[in-house]
């Protein structure tokens, strides 16, 4: 068992005994109906929290740069499908598990047919469907209609800048999976599970792009060895994809990622879509979290030097980047192989014993796998102790400290007489009103703030999306106005193509620039915003905290000197300092998610009419030159000027379009995000800093009336509080111990 693994253990079995304590109070005569409150919330939650406290690796690169070969190698077995389709739009994320199984998430029929609406604004085919009612694949006549407009389609609709049409391979692959993935699909999203011998099953879809098309996520848990719990390691699509919201889809799961290995392969070397998008990561402020490795191709390089040339050139690429990046060689399919030896064919056996006798490449590939590892493990071990263990140890801690306190003062009262006691408690009382002062203070204090901070937040959104200071609308909104028409690209179909034809490509070109354009630059600009603005949040609740820490540090101490007590029982904690709640904490528990900035950007049917009726004119224009002679005139500049009015068209009504998306986004994104998120750190800082003082808000004098006057109830309770005292010192040294081991490990 690793070294995380068992400290995680330890904590539980603490927070097992720490339940258990709980259990012995109310065991005492009369304290049956005793409430903890937040303290046994909190054990209650931590089993859970803790499973759910993820370290997330995301492995990305670009297509056939052999990413999904390299998690294989990790997991040290064939798990994960190979060479998806390009279509493919999902993230693999993969975790250990108890026992193979795969977990697929299916879009929704609404969610389909939206996705396919959008592939069919402005499509070419003429009165293709027989109906104007929405688009909907679950009607045969709709289906039937598309399949036969898809199929009248030239081969210039079908091929776009020397690749398949994505709109046309979106249509095509829905219509062909329509009919295998129908009995799983539901009016919500459906869930489908592959689970032991059936495992392998899962790859037929996410290798079909077929099928791929209608998953929206994929998980895989794996028995494995090779990764240890509680790491997700996902298996992103290829950051060179010719879908510009595959590229969203990565940068979603960027945002909550704590390590990325970008893959580079050892064919291409470092190429113009891996500066673009090692680039877009530098600007999303999460360039720091990455390590890099060249996948080598063993039959690619002549000799060992000019493999290691082109690493020194990649190396020396990547540091105009990254200062001083981490680069790692080896061969992820040999590595691959070599785990998993025994069940390899004849064909890859014979590869495998090809590569041993090169040790050059193996002997190299084998030291910088070994290298790797080292580093690998270590990064992700830290940041499983900062980020999991070290937060709940310390809840604990604070929890073993309070209730020692707790069990003290409790004792206090038992063990003086009548008269003693009287006046303890009358002191007691005077001085909880105190506390409870500083309560209601804090409380106060924390919701009275959440206005002002919500103000500041909402004026830092305005100016972010100011349609006239704001960079994102007017970045959007110069692009859109500067794109000029390439008519180049269409000179060749002028003559022989329908001109409807014609208007579908122009305005797939303009829809994906647009997409392209607000993924790769408006994107991460939005991810580092919201990041900035989170950060406010914790800051500016940490501030209205801090004056509170010498108060209750002050009131902490008097109340121990009201019973002569001069530390707390948990020694070696100090319940009067105040850590606040981590924000990535904060985000996770309140489930929360900044909303995406996707274009839904509609085009009327008018765009389409006006463009024909355009074209006419023109033509007519056209021939009453030719008869006066004027101009020959020239079929071809007749559509490329009806083209230029389209453009024009589209690029108006995009631009009001974008203005108006981009309004109700700044509204969700402060509604439905940071104000939520505000409230939500509200609370988890307030329950923070009372948590730390519950022992002290309970009425002692209940004590006494619980147990009751009877000298075997007093008994009996006082051999139950020393018990818990001292099973609270034996807690309070193992939380100290597992403390200083985690320090040590991170």
């Amino acid at each position: 068992m690793d070294i995380y693994s068992s400290l995680k253990d330890e904590v539980l079995h603490i927070n097992r005994d720490v339940t258990m304590l709980f259990s012995a109070a109310k065991s005492i005569p009369g304290m049956a109906d005793y409430s903890f409150g937040e303290w046994e919330t909190a054990c209650d939650q931590l089993p859970r929290q803790l499973a759910e406290d993820i370290i997330r690796v995301a492995i990305v690169g670009p297509i056939k740069s052999g990413k999904s070969t390299f998690l294989n190698s990790i997991f040290k077995g064939e798990f994960v499908k190979r060479g998806a389709g390009v279509i493919t739009s999902i993230v693999t994320r993969v975790r250990n598990g108890e026992h193979l199984r795969a977990k697929l998430f299916f879009k929704s029929w609404d969610e389909i047919n939206a996705e396919m609406e959008q592939a069919l604004v402005l499509f070419p085919s003429e009165n293709w469907r027989s109906e104007n009612s929405r688009f909907d694949i679950r009607q045969s006549k709709d289906r039937h209609d598309l399949k036969r407009a898809l199929g009248e389609l030239s081969a210039d609709q079908l091929i776009t800048r020397s690749t398949r049409n994505i709109n046309n391979v979106l249509l095509t692959s829905y219509l062909r999976g329509y009919e295998a993935v129908t009995p799983l699909l539901s009016a919500e999203n459906a869930i489908q599970l592959y689970e032991d011998d059936r495992f392998a099953d899962h790859k037929a879809f996410v290798g079909n792009e077929t099928l791929a098309v209608y998953l929206k996520d994929v998980l895989l848990e794996i028995n494995s060895s090779g990764v240890q719990s509680n790491i997700e390691i996902a298996d992103c699509q290829g950051s060179d994809s010719s879908n510009p919201l595959h590229l969203a889809m990565i940068q979603d799961y960027l945002r909550v990622t704590h390590l990325m290995v970008y893959v580079i392969s050892s064919r291409t070397g470092l190429r113009q879509a891996d500066i673009r998008f090692l680039s877009m990561i530098k600007k999303m402020g999460i360039l720091e979290n990455i390590v890099f490795v060249i996948n080598c191709d063993f039959s690619e390089h002549e000799s060992i030097d000019d493999l290691n040339d082109l690493v020194g050139r990649v190396r020396e690429e990547l540091s105009m980047l990254k200062p001083n990046p981490e680069v790692y060689t080896f061969s992820a399919l040999y590595n691959l192989f070599r785990a998993n030896n025994n069940s390899l064919s004849d064909k890859d056996r014979l590869r495998l014993e090809q590569w041993q006798g090169d040790e050059a490449f193996t002997d190299q590939s084998n030291r910088e796998i070994g290298r790797f590892e080292s580093v690998f493990y270590d990064k992700l071990a830290r940041k499983r102790f900062a980020l999991s263990l070290q937060n709940h140890i310390e809840r604990l801690s604070v929890i073993v400290a309070g209730y020692g306190d707790w069990i003290g003062l409790n004792r206090d009262v038992l063990a003086k007489d009548t008269d003693s006691v009287a006046g303890i408690l009358i002191k007691i009382k005077k001085h909880q009103k105190r506390l409870n002062k500083i309560k209601s203070s804090i409380k106060k204090t924390l919701s009275g703030a959440i206005p002002e901070i919500k103000n500041i937040l909402q004026q830092e959104v305005h100016r972010f999306f100011d349609t006239h200071s704001g960079s994102v609308n007017k970045n959007i909104v110069n692009f859109i106005n500067g794109y000029a028409l390439e008519s180049n690209k269409y000179q060749h179909n002028l003559a022989d193509t329908d001109f409807s034809q014609i208007l579908y490509l122009l305005f797939q070109d303009f829809k994906q620039s647009i997409d392209a354009h607000i993924t790769e630059a408006i994107n991460p600009e939005l991810i580092r915003f919201v990041q900035l603005n989170e950060k406010r949040i914790k800051e500016y609740f940490e501030s209205l905290i801090l004056p509170f820490d010498s108060m209750l540090e002050e009131a902490y101490e008097e109340f121990n000197g009201l019973s002569d007590r001069s530390e707390s029982v948990a020694v070696g904690s100090d319940p009067s300092r105040i850590r606040p709640p981590e924000m990535e904490a904060v985000i996770k528990t309140s489930g929360l998610r900044p909303p995406a900035l996707v274009t839904a950007t509609h085009y009327s049917a008018r765009i389409k009419a006006e463009a024909i009726m355009r074209l006419g004119y023109y033509k007519a224009m056209r021939k009453s030159k030719t008869i006066f002679k004027k101009s020959t005139g020239d079929q071809g500049q007749v559509k490329i000027r009806a083209m230029e009015d389209t453009l024009r068209r589209m690029k108006r009504e995009t631009a009001r379009s974008v203005v108006f998306h981009l309004k109700d986004y700044r509204e969700n994104l402060k509604f439905r995000y940071f104000f939520k998120l505000v409230e939500a750190a509200s609370e988890s800082f307030c329950q923070t800093v009372l948590e730390r003082f519950q022992a002290y808000f309970s009425d002692l004098s209940a004590t006494i009336e619980r147990i009751g006057t009877s000298q075997n109830d007093k008994e009996k309770a006082r051999q139950i509080f020393d018990d818990m005292e001292r099973t609270s010192r034996e807690l309070s040294d193992k939380i100290n111990r597992i403390r200083r081991e985690i320090v040590e490990a991170s």
